[in-house]
C-alpha cells in the first residue's frame, strides 16, 4: 500500500498576523529560518512554510526585502528598509568605537548598498544624530560621532601658546585688568560672548499620559482582541510619546491587568539604542511588546 502524504492544515490568519508582529519587533532583519525559530506554541511553523508567507507580505508591501548579509547568505525580511538598517549599523559602530572616519562607518554597514549607506549617513547628519568632527591638528580627515566634538581637543595647543604669551606679558608688568580686557575681546571677536545670560526655567513635572493606548492598540492591530502581539516600538511611535512617559503608561496598564507584557529574554545582548526601543521597568527588565488581556473592554 502506497504511503499517503498528509496535507498540512492551512495557516490561520492569527498566525500570519503573529508572524508579522514578531518581525516588526526584531531589532534587525531576519531570515525565514530565524522567523521559524521565533514562532512557538500554536503558531509554530517550519522554515518551508514561513518562506511563502514572507514573500506574500513583501508582495503586499507589509514587509521589505533586505539583501543577505553575505554572498552565500539567505534573503532577509524587515518592516523597515535598507536605509533604516544603514542608520542602525552606523549608530552601532559609533557606540562601539566612538568617533571614527566615514570609511570606518562604511565598513560597519557593508551589508547595505553604497546608495543606502549614503542616504542613511546623510539623514543622520540632517537629524543631528551624527556630528562631523573637524580634523584635529596633524590629522588629515574628519571623524564622525554621536556627540559634537569636544572643544578642549582642538584648543589644547592654542591654550599652551596663550598661557606662554600671558606669562610673558605678566612678567612685562602689563596691568591685570588690561590683560583681562584684551583676552575677553580676543575671545568675543570669535563670536563667543562672555556676557550671555541664559536663564533656565525649572523642568516641568512629567505630564500624565492622555493617550488611550488600549484604543490605539486596537487601531494598529486588527487582532488585538484575540491576543495579537503589538511591538513596543510600533505602539510608542503611534502614540508619539516620550519614552519615559510611554513606559510608565504601559506598565500602569499592565498593573491594572489590562495588558500582558512580553519580556525580552536577552536584552543584555542588545545595544543601548536597541534597548531604548523596548519598554523597561527601570530595574533591568525589558519588554518587546504587549497584548490586550482577553475581556478588556475599555
Amino acid at each position: 500500500m502506497a504511503k499517503t502524504t498528509r496535507t498540512p492544515p492551512p495557516i490561520s490568519q492569527e498566525t500570519r498576523e503573529h508572524l508579522l508582529t514578531l518581525i516588526r519587533s526584531t531589532t534587525e532583519p531576519v531570515t525565514a529560518a530565524q522567523v521559524a525559530k521565533l514562532l512557538t506554541g500554536p503558531h509554530k511553523l517550519s522554515e518551508a512554510r514561513v518562506a511563502p508567507i514572507l514573500d506574500e507580505f513583501v508582495a503586499q508591501a507589509r514587509l521589505k526585502p533586505i539583501p543577505p548579509k553575505t554572498a552565500k547568505g539567505k534573503p532577509r525580511f524587515w518592516d523597515r528598509d535598507s536605509v533604516e538598517l544603514g542608520r542602525l549599523l552606523i549608530t552601532a559602530t559609533l557606540e562601539k568605537k566612538g568617533a571614527v572616519s566615514q570609511s570606518e562607518l562604511r565598513k560597519g554597514a557593508k551589508s547595505v548598498s553604497d546608495a543606502d549607506f549614503l542616504a542613511a549617513f546623510q539623514s543622520l547628519i540632517e537629524s543631528q544624530k551624527l556630528f562631523e568632527h573637524p580634523p584635529l591638528p596633524k590629522k588629515k580627515s574628519s571623524a564622525f560621532g554621536i556627540q559634537p566634538p569636544s572643544p578642549e581637543l582642538y584648543l589644547r595647543d592654542l591654550g599652551i601658546q596663550l598661557s606662554q604669551t600671558v606669562a610673558q606679558l605678566v612678567a612685562a608688568k602689563v596691568p591685570a585688568e588690561q590683560l583681562r580686557r584684551a583676552l575677553v575681546q580676543l575671545v568675543e571677536a570669535t563670536g563667543v560672548s562672555f556676557n550671555a545670560n541664559v536663564s533656565r526655567a525649572p523642568a516641568a513635572p512629567p505630564e500624565p499620559c492622555v493617550t488611550d493606548l488600549v484604543a490605539l492598540i486596537r487601531r494598529i492591530e486588527p487582532g488585538a482582541d484575540n491576543g495579537a502581539l503589538v511591538a513596543s516600538r510600533d505602539l510608542r511611535r503611534a502614540a508619539n510619546l516620550e519614552k519615559t512617559q510611554f513606559d510608565r503608561a504601559v506598565l500602569e496598564l499592565a498593573s491594572q491587568g489590562r495588558l500582558m507584557l512580553h519580556r525580552h529574554d536577552f536584552a543584555s545582548g542588545l545595544s543601548e539604542i536597541e534597548r531604548n526601543e523596548l519598554v523597561t521597568d527601570g530595574a533591568g527588565t525589558y519588554y518587546v511588546g504587549m497584548a490586550l488581556r482577553r475581556g478588556v473592554t475599555g
